[in-house]
């Protein structure tokens, strides 16, 4: 016999995440609009707001403009007290950021790591302030640049060789009490690209390449990160020589920094990025670091045609800001956490 209480339970908090996503990206929404977002009956928006704000997780503001009659009352949420931290990993700090569950900045700020201290000591110590000083805090989402692998083992990180082997997300977990989640830089530069600063999604399928200083690639399709059977997509640092004859101790990295000219450099990266279109045919390539320019991206183009036909090449993009992509990402990880986070408050609170 089905259990007509859970299933009951199960679409009231379907419904009530969709408006709660639906007021996350408004800001503010009367009812009828909240209706005209989701899809639901204007009834069940109804009931659910009423009970947002019974609860303290909605309040009324401002009226809005009336086609007739009388005005109708405008909501915003008021869920202040749920908030994530992200931290970005880098060789000699760790930038972080503490946001609220509808994206608001509440804090930024670059926590140093001084020559020769170690990186999982100093990370421990940074959750263990952000958790003292801020107990809001529900969720931690923790970006590194390095493959996070079966099992959550961290590999291929040499900018910070002492996290080589370490199950960081599950070592964090155990001594934490909430939820931390670990993901590959690139990945979230991806994810955080087909995102806006609002957290909706403004493309659904890309690829992100960061050459320079590293050289690496995040997947995103149907608005998901690609990671591969052991998390291993994206590493285009390890292809087979896509990028012609050379010494079998040349990397791409270190042949492009040796290139003469834009057009050697392009002449070089194309060869890779025609093996990503064959593969994968996404409709846009980003790409990021100081190569990245219109002058490297039009001569890219030119040496992809010399392969492939155009209407196969995708539209190439310089990433304009990668560090706030890549603070997307991390941010757009961990929403269901919190949206999940405020239905459970809800079914838990007394009204």
């Amino acid at each position: 016999m089905p259990n007509t209480k859970n299933e009951s339970q199960s679409q009231k908090g379907y419904n009530t995440n969709l408006v709660l996503d639906a007021l996350m990206t408004m800001k503010t929404a009367t009812r009828r609009q909240l209706a005209q977002r989701t899809g639901l009956s204007q009834p069940t928006v109804n009931s659910i707001v009423q009970e947002l704000e019974n609860k303290g997780f909605a309040s009324p503001g401002t009226f809005a403009v009336s086609a007739g009659g009388r005005r109708p009352q405008c909501y915003t949420l008021q869920i202040d007290h749920l908030r994530a931290a992200t931290i970005r990993m880098i060789p000699h700090s760790m930038e972080y950021l503490i946001v609220s569950v509808d994206g608001t900045v509440v804090l930024r700020y670059s926590w140093p790591i001084a020559d020769g201290d170690n990186h999982l000591t100093a990370l421990k110590s940074l959750l263990r302030t952000l958790l003292k000083q801020d107990r809001n805090i529900r969720v931690v989402s923790i970006g590194v640049p390095g493959v996070v692998g079966p099992r959550g083992v961290l590999y291929a990180i040499p900018q910070i060789p002492e996290l080589e082997g370490v199950a960081l997300a599950r070592e964090l977990n155990e001594q934490f009490d909430l939820p931390i989640y670990v993901e590959n830089d690139m990945n979230l530069v991806a994810l955080g690209s087909v995102v806006d600063e609002s957290g909706q999604n403004t493309l659904s399928d890309m690829v992100f390449v960061h050459l320079g200083q590293g050289v690496g690639a995040g997947i995103v399709m149907s608005g998901r990160i690609i990671r591969g059977f052991s998390s291993f997509a994206g590493e285009i640092a390890y292809m087979v020589k896509p990028f012609g004859d050379s010494n079998d101790d040349d990397t791409l990295e270190k042949l492009i920094a040796q290139a003469k000219s834009i057009s050697q450099q392009a002449t070089l990266i194309a060869r890779m990025i025609v093996s990503i279109i064959c593969l994968l045919n996404p409709p846009v390539i980003s790409f990021g670091s100081t190569l990245a320019s219109e002058d490297m991206l039009w001569h890219l183009r030119h040496e992809c045609e010399k392969y492939l036909p155009m209407w196969t090449i995708p539209t190439f993009k310089v990433m304009q800001d990668e560090e706030a992509a890549y603070d997307r990402g991390l941010i757009a990880m961990v929403d269901d956490v919190l949206t999940s986070q405020i239905i459970h408050e809800l079914s838990t609170a007394q009204i």
